[in-house]
């Protein structure tokens, strides 16, 4: 199933910025495990990848989701699986919450990568990739509530779209995480959501140097 304009399930349904939705990262791929840049590279998971995916799917026992949303990369599909087993679910297949394009930096080390906010050579400027994975998000509509399994740039990009700018939060491989709005809104303009472990502690977010 695939698509921002289509319902995925019957029941409670609401665009996925308007209220609070789950996270995660993909668990180890073989990129990650070489410390490669993935991009969109179509890595699988490790073993080590699998047994996060395993373990990561106990933290959703007594949650009733009702989505489960993944990207057009194999490796999400495969850190869902326990999940979407576990729950009855079919994955819910967003292609436009894909990590980010590094062009020419794919498959490369990581130490050749400047910086996450680099533009690199034949990709996706940041500026790009942040107004795609936002643009998809605020399209996004999904059953309540969805949990969305993803890559640690759309984590980032999804936290410059809330107004908290060019933050390099952990992401850590297959650690869900709850994304909150605030409400009321803070006063002073700041971003309008939090987010937290699934114990209910805060991610810290440190603010993005000057």
């Amino acid at each position: 199933m695939r698509g921002t304009d289509a319902a995925m399930h019957s029941g409670t349904q609401r665009r996925l910025l308007d209220g609070p939705f789950y996270f995660m990262r993909h668990g180890e791929s073989t990129t990650n495990a070489d410390s490669l840049v993935a991009g969109l590279l179509d890595a699988h998971l490790t073993e080590t990848g699998h047994h996060q995916a395993a373990i990561a799917a106990e933290a959703f026992h007594g949650i009733d989701l009702a989505g489960v949303v993944v990207t057009g990369l194999y490796r999400t599909h495969q850190t869902a699986m326990p999940i979407l087993r576990q729950k009855g679910l079919a994955p819910f297949v967003e292609p436009g919450l894909n990590e980010r394009d590094w062009g020419a930096l794919e498959g490369r080390s990581l130490s050749e990568r400047p910086s996450t906010f680099y533009d690199p050579p034949g990709g996706e400027t940041w500026e790009d990739f942040t107004d795609r994975i936002w643009r998809t998000a605020q399209n996004l509509v999904v059953p309540v509530p969805t949990l969305v399994v993803a890559h640690s740039g759309t984590f980032r990009a999804l936290l410059c779209g809330m107004g908290f700018g060019k933050v390099r939060p952990p992401v850590h491989n297959a650690m869900p995480v709850r994304f909150e709005p605030l409400d009321p809104p803070p006063s002073d303009g700041g971003p309008a959501w939090t987010v937290l472990h699934m114990d209910g502690s805060p991610v810290p977010i440190k603010p993005p140097k000057e």
